[in-house]
């Protein structure tokens, strides 16, 4: 179903029938709805939808205001263009075939322009204010507003890490935030393109996605040095991850002595603070992997490649791969009016499986204290 036009119809509304959801180069989906994994308890869930059925009440109304003045956006300047195009080819250039090929053309290009930024902005809008009325009864974390998130991962943040090679683009698609009595948490869902060369050109799919959880302790320090740090990947993680510590970044690898952990870990700087219990904790974030080895694929729970690791003294930073176009946390376009009764079960799977990789993190933050 898709929303009309006061007068019954509209440009939108026929060209919904036609294309499909559109995406960004990481996120969104591909058209295949993600199934529930996660299901709250009885009263939690109701919690939930009286929280959140409001708050999908108000939006549909925000988006049916956003689809009318969308759509006459949409004929003002897709008219406009299409007779620009008209006039171009039929009187200056004196051919009608290229009058009427231009003026399709510019109808076309006047669509893929506004369509696509009106329909991000009407999505993050959505995302984030359904998580906002969420988020907080089942992570105890509240979301940042889109227009904040691209201070989540300043560059100099990610290179302190020393574990990613070279990153073009930093794309965070979500952000939730809260506080302890000694800590600061973070959970992120964010997507990393690389390549130092602006010559590469970045197709929808290249890069990497993480769930990640960054835990700071109130007296963490801002050290940069590489004498802090230590830093744990999965043998299975993808090549150009493997290599970056080393080849990027020049850190040494060590052992932690437990052949079957070494087996699944490579390990690089101080390898002292991975005692027996720190090891034993590692399974928890195994437990919640959930990304095949191409990067694109869900797979059960405990099965995806493993998590990465960075820590520092009272700092602990935790990198799980997800799939691309997962789906997670996903709106309709705004051209489709909100279904309560499928977005908050959904929303609501979606994050519990973000609480889940929070959890994980706090069990291993435990056996390091």
């Amino acid at each position: 179903m898709s929303m009309e036009g006061a007068g019954g119809w509209s440009i939108l509304g026929i060209v919904a029938r036609f294309r499909g959801p559109p995406r960004g180069m990481l996120f969104g989906n591909l058209g295949r709805p993600r199934l529930l994994e996660f299901t709250l308890p009885t009263a939690q869930a109701r919690a939930a939808t009286e929280r959140t059925k409001p708050v999908i009440a108000r939006l549909n109304e925000q988006r049916q205001a956003h689809f009318d003045a969308t759509e006459t956006q949409l004929r003002l300047k897709m008219g406009g263009a299409a007779a620009a195009g008209l006039v171009l080819g039929w009187l200056f250039m004196g051919s009608l075939p290229i009058g009427l090929a231009l003026m399709v053309g510019g109808a076309f290009f006047a669509f893929l322009m506004l369509s696509a930024k009106a329909d991000y902005t009407a999505r993050a809008d959505a995302k984030h204010a359904i998580v906002e009325a969420m988020a907080e009864g089942i992570l105890g974390l509240t979301s940042v507003p889109p227009d904040q998130r691209a201070a989540a991962l300043p560059q100099g943040l990610v290179e302190s890490w020393r574990l990613l090679p070279p990153v073009r683009t930093i794309t965070v698609d979500d952000w939730l935030a809260g506080e302890t009595d000694d800590c600061r948490i973070a959970v992120f869902r964010a997507g990393f393109q690389f390549g130092g060369s602006s010559n590469v050109v970045l197709k929808p799919g290249d890069g990497l996605v993480f769930v990640i959880v960054e835990i700071a302790e109130a007296d963490a320090t801002e050290s940069v040095s590489d004498d802090d740090l230590t830093l744990v990947l999965g043998t299975d993680a993808p090549l150009m991850l493997r290599s970056a510590p080393r080849i990027t970044h020049g850190l040494t690898k060590s052992q932690t002595g437990d052949a079957a952990f070494d087996a699944l870990y490579e390990v690089f700087g101080d390898a002292a603070r991975l005692t027996p219990k720190v090891r034993a904790s590692f399974r928890a974030l195994e437990a919640v992997t959930r990304c095949d080895r191409t990067g694109t694929r869900e797979v059960p729970a405990g099965a995806g490649l493993r998590a990465a690791v960075v820590l520092r003294p009272g700092y602990l930073v935790v990198l799980t791969p997800v799939a691309v176009f997962d789906g997670a946390l996903e709106p309709p376009p705004f051209w489709q009016p909100l279904a309560a009764d499928t977005l908050i079960p959904a929303f609501a799977s979606d994050l519990t499986i973000l609480n889940e990789h929070l959890t994980a993190a706090m069990t291993l933050r435990g056996e390091l204290s």
